[in-house]
C-alpha cells in the first residue's frame, strides 16, 4: 500500500489504479458490499487470475481491506479513506453502476459467498483444497 509520512493514501497511485475500466469496475461492484474473489469473477465475467491481478493493483493502491472467511479473503473498500477519496471513489462507483449495469444485475443472480456455496455442493473448482491433491496414477 502507498502511504506518504501522514499515513494519507498517495492520490496519484489511487489515479493510477483507477485509471484502468476493469479496476474501475471491481471497485464498482464492490461499492455493493464486500465480495470475495469469486463474487467479483462471477460479476464481471472475468477469470480469477484477472480479477485477482486487479484486487491485487487496488490493494496496493491502498483503496481495499481484507478480511478472512474460513478459506477465502473478502475485500471492501476501505472505510477509513480520506473524505477526498472516498468521494472520488463513490463518484466512480455510481458512475459505474451507470454504465456497466450489468455487473450488479449478474452480481445479484450469484448466490452471496459463491465460494461457500460451490465447496458444500462438492464443486471441485469452488473447493479449495481440490486444487492441491494429488492424485495417483495406476
Amino acid at each position: 500500500m502507498q502511504m506518504d509520512s501522514t499515513s494519507t493514501v498517495d492520490m496519484i497511485a489511487v489515479a493510477k489504479a483507477l485509471g484502468d475500466e476493469t479496476r474501475a469496475r471491481i471497485v464498482g461492484v464492490l461499492g455493493v458490499r464486500a465480495l470475495c474473489v469469486c463474487e467479483v469473477k462471477a460479476a464481471l465475467s472475468l477469470s480469477q487470475a484477472t480479477v485477482s491481478d486487479h484486487v491485487r493493483v487496488l490493494l496496493e493502491a491502498g483503496l481495499l481491506s481484507t478480511s478472512r472467511e474460513s478459506y477465502w479473503t473478502v475485500y471492501s473498500i476501505r472505510e477509513d479513506l480520506q473524505p477526498e477519496t472516498h468521494q472520488f471513489v463513490s463518484l466512480l462507483v455510481e458512475q459505474v453502476h451507470a454504465q456497466f449495469p450489468e455487473d450488479r444485475a449478474r452480481l445479484a443472480d450469484a448466490p452471496v459467498f459463491l465460494c461457500r456455496a460451490e465447496a458444500k455442493t462438492g464443486s471441485v473448482a469452488g473447493h479449495p483444497r481440490a486444487l492441491h491433491r494429488k492424485t495417483r496414477r495406476t
